[in-house]
């Protein structure tokens, strides 16, 4: 019975966070800034985890991995996901500004450090 909570609680996140609309324009770079810090670079800091930062990725593999690799991050942070992040949708379009404007073929590539 909890493995099928857990299961439906995944499977409503991957399916609420694949439909988002990928939006940098509606998004904040300095707010992205800020979610990125307080949630990917807290465990993606090189010790916790594999170092993350926007120049780690080009644009589109940013905007693949926010829109439509759900499935690749829950299995990555496991069945909690949505606690661990809790990311609405205008988030994930801060972020993509972020990640956008940083990424590792923009004009200034961003450690976030």
């Amino acid at each position: 019975m909890k493995k099928m909570v857990v299961m439906a609680l995944a499977l409503g996140f991957l399916f609420g966070v694949s439909s988002f609309a990928l939006d940098r324009k509606a998004g904040n770079v300095d707010t992205g800034k800020k979610i990125f810090k307080e949630q990917c670079k807290v465990c993606h800091n090189g010790k916790d985890a594999k170092k993350l930062t926007p120049a780690h990725k080009t644009r589109a593999q940013w905007k693949r991995y926010l829109k439509a690799n759900a499935a690749k991050l829950a299995r990555r942070h496991g069945a909690d996901i949505t606690k661990k992040l809790n990311l609405s949708e205008t988030d994930i379009n801060n972020l993509w500004a972020f990640c956008y404007v940083g990424a590792m073929d923009s004009e200034k590539p961003q450690t976030c450090d």
